[in-house]
């Protein structure tokens, strides 16, 4: 055999082995069933304009992070959308080719298997935290797309020593490793310290607030919480061109832009 062609079949081992990276992991196929009524848009209206925007999001994430990161998703109180738009984000990237994994560190009130239509492994991502079980058997990776999910079944009272450094650091680190792009949907900024205690182990953060529900009070102590790692705020529910829009954001708003 000539150098040249060794040379070739090593070349071609490495981006065989630099493509199946994120999944050397055989994780199981799901296929999502979400609600009727869900507003997973690029599920549900794919031409649509809302995933126009998710897709501008992803535009400017990529280009502060040409290489991939790890992204928290949180909101200053529940049920402003959070979950959705983690989703949504995720789905946004994986549909540009880019390996993603979806993680549920809403240790408290995990909803992203039931927004997505999947049932999770009754060892879920707390089993994997406490050592129980392993990446790959609680993975489930979503059928024709390269977006891999990390879900609960029920929620935990108290998550504190789930969140800790020593258990945080080497497993987000070990999806890090894996996949180009980690989208962590965590618990509201505002009153617990969950969002505190993961921000130290990711390179930057949305704040998903809700027109005409998201309290003001809320929403500068939750960016005195996110501090330097506030990448934007996705203004959820708002009207462009008289109809409500799913998951529009402020790219980028500080606290001067807002006064």
């Amino acid at each position: 055999m000539s150098i040249q062609s060794e040379s070739r079949i090593y070349r071609d081992l490495e981006l065989m082995e630099e493509e199946n990276s994120a999944f050397r992991l055989l994780a199981p196929v799901v296929e999502l069933a979400p609600d009727t009524r869900s507003r997973l848009v690029f599920l549900t209206d794919p031409t649509g304009l809302a995933v126009e925007r998710y897709k501008l999001l992803r535009r400017k994430l990529c280009a502060l992070k040409p290489k991939g990161g790890l992204l928290l998703v949180t909101s200053p109180s529940s049920s402003d959308g959070k979950t959705l738009n983690s989703i949504n984000v995720a789905m946004s990237l994986a549909e540009d080719g880019r390996q993603t994994c979806l993680v549920d560190l809403d240790l408290r009130a995990p909803r992203m298997a039931v927004e997505l239509g999947y049932e999770p492994p009754e060892d879920g991502l707390v089993e994997v935290l406490e050592g129980l079980t392993t990446v790959s058997q609680s993975m489930r990776k979503v059928s024709g797309r390269p977006l891999y999910v990390l879900g609960n079944r029920s929620g935990i009272q108290s998550p504190s020593r789930h969140l800790s450094a020593d258990v945080l650091e080497p497993f987000l680190a070990d999806l890090r490793s894996k996949f180009e792009w980690v989208i962590v949907d965590t618990a509201p900024a505002i009153p617990m310290s969950d969002v505190a205690d993961v921000l130290p182990h990711v390179d930057g953060a949305l704040m998903v607030v809700r027109a005409g529900k998201t309290k003001r009070s809320l929403i500068d102590p939750s960016l005195e919480i996110l501090g330097t790692k506030i990448w934007g705020v996705v203004l959820n529910d708002s009207l462009i061109n008289g109809s409500t829009y799913y998951g529009y954001y402020g790219y980028g708003t500080t606290r001067k832009d807002r006064k």
